[in-house]
């Protein structure tokens, strides 16, 4: 007897036609159902493919914790003063967003000039920058101050201190992610969450190609295996700003403890500088590869082949193709001026005015300039400092398309940053340049792009 049910139509529908009837009626309903789905699902996807890159952005990046933006620097050589000021200052209050978190400048504890700096510094930034917020730190020289000097060193104690300092980020900020920034390096681009994340790992980005020249090969390499016994990975001085977890310092100085059996890293410090060199940088970065590789995203450009690369490093340490498959998922956001063979400054004001069109904002000073995305295809370079003039990472059809793709999703974040509040201010730029001479010196005026012929 078919089951009583309520409705007595259905029930006399049912007692005629028995279940072959309510299978059919269940069949039916259940395809209607998926049709809706579908159609539903379709519209989804629609919605989901005409999402704003606001959304896309925000779905695919983290967000993130304060970042400090760390400088050390000696204050009383006027070289790095100018450099300070000229280069990284005046960048990065462009394209460093204050929002990322507080600026930290670590300075000589027993100079006067450098605590007669941090002042003006500290006054200047108060008045002209309320929205950027800097910490001044001094440091003392070390217990003991012959640790810093090297016999037959071609390098002077100042430069083997801030190599010193370099170990210590970590006991300056409470911030768990460091931007490792030299004061002879200047912003490029503007710093997106994009350029600092895939997903939730911090980008790491290395180069195998320049393993060979003269201070990778013969300093940086034996150092790093001297300080962790482990190979040198990759030459990770190829770009900046280095963005490292605060603990990876803690964690690295620690394991050097360890491995050399004492408490005192004066010690060890005289212990892994080699041939007068030393790289912190390489250093710190191979002992997270061996010790906390996951927590980083790996982006590592070689120009030997894998297999025979791989030769040098222990098992279960090799570098697989994923590790140097996105190198040109970002483009660079900053670079080592004095030793760039091509000079850049120019990308500084076409990535600008870049921004502000992204942003439906174009500048009355972008108007006298030709500037377009492919002018900024030098980004791609994974070492800034060895461009080939002529030719770019982005040569053929498919890498053009793509790099212009980047390049793309990157201004269009930069440009709902600036809808969002984000300043990206040529005003800024120029305060600086003032700043600066109030401080006795002269920033070179900024080499921009060529005019337009129309």
């Amino acid at each position: 007897m078919p089951p009583r049910v309520k409705n007595p139509r259905i029930g006399r529908f049912l007692w005629r036609y028995g279940f072959p009837a309510l299978i059919c009626i269940t069949f039916s309903i259940k395809m209607l159902y998926e049709q809706l789905y579908e159609s539903d699902s379709a519209a989804n996807e629609s919605r989901n493919r005409n999402n704003t890159d606001e959304e896309h952005f925000n779905s695919s990046t983290p967000n993130i914790p304060s970042i400090t933006l760390f400088v050390r620097m000696a204050a009383t050589v006027e070289k790095f003063r100018t450099r300070f000021y000229c280069d990284l200052f005046r960048t990065a209050v462009l394209f460093w967003p204050a929002s990322f978190g507080k600026t930290v400048l670590v300075l000589d504890e027993e100079s006067v000039v450098d605590h007669v700096f941090a002042n003006k510094l500290t006054s200047q930034i108060k008045q002209h920058f309320p929205d950027r917020k800097l910490e001044v730190a001094f440091e003392s020289l070390p217990k003991n101050p012959s640790v810093l000097t090297f016999e037959g060193a071609h390098k002077h104690a100042g430069y083997c201190r801030q190599l010193w300092s370099s170990f210590f980020l970590d006991i300056y900020t409470n911030d768990s992610i460091i931007a490792w920034m030299d004061t002879d390096a200047a912003f490029l681009s503007p710093v997106t969450k994009a350029t600092i994340f895939n997903g939730s790992r911090i980008r790491i980005l290395g180069s195998e190609c320049s393993m060979e020249d003269k201070w990778p090969r013969i300093s940086w390499r034996q150092s790093t295996e001297k300080a962790l016994g482990l190979p040198m990975v990759a030459d990770f001085m190829t770009y900046f700003p280095v963005y490292i977890y605060r603990d990876t310092f803690t964690h690295c100085r620690e394991f050097i403890l360890k491995r050399f059996n004492t408490s005192n890293f004066e010690e060890a410090f005289q212990k892994i500088f080699h041939a007068n060199a030393l790289s912190p940088v390489s250093v710190v970065i191979s002992y997270a590869w061996f010790f906390e590789r996951d927590r980083y995203d790996w982006n590592l450009k070689l120009c030997s082949e894998l297999k025979s690369y791989n030769g040098r490093l222990p098992v279960g340490h090799k570098i697989t193709p994923q590790d140097t498959e996105d190198i040109l998922s970002q483009p660079q956001t900053a670079f080592h001026v004095p030793y760039a063979k091509e000079t850049l400054f120019p990308n500084i004001l076409i990535s600008y005015c870049l921004s502000h069109e992204a942003a439906g904002n174009p500048q009355a000073m972008c108007s006298n300039h030709s500037v377009s995305l492919a002018d900024n295809f030098v980004l791609f370079y994974h070492d800034l400092q060895r461009i080939t003039p002529g030719e770019t990472p982005c040569t053929g059809n498919k890498t053009t398309e793509h790099c212009l793709k980047v390049l793309d999703r990157h201004y269009n974040q930069a440009g709902l940053d600036i809808k969002k509040g984000r300043k990206i201010q040529w005003k800024d730029f120029e305060t600086v340049t003032t700043l600066a001479k109030e401080a006795d010196i002269i920033c070179p005026m900024l080499m921009t792009p060529a005019k337009n012929k129309n």
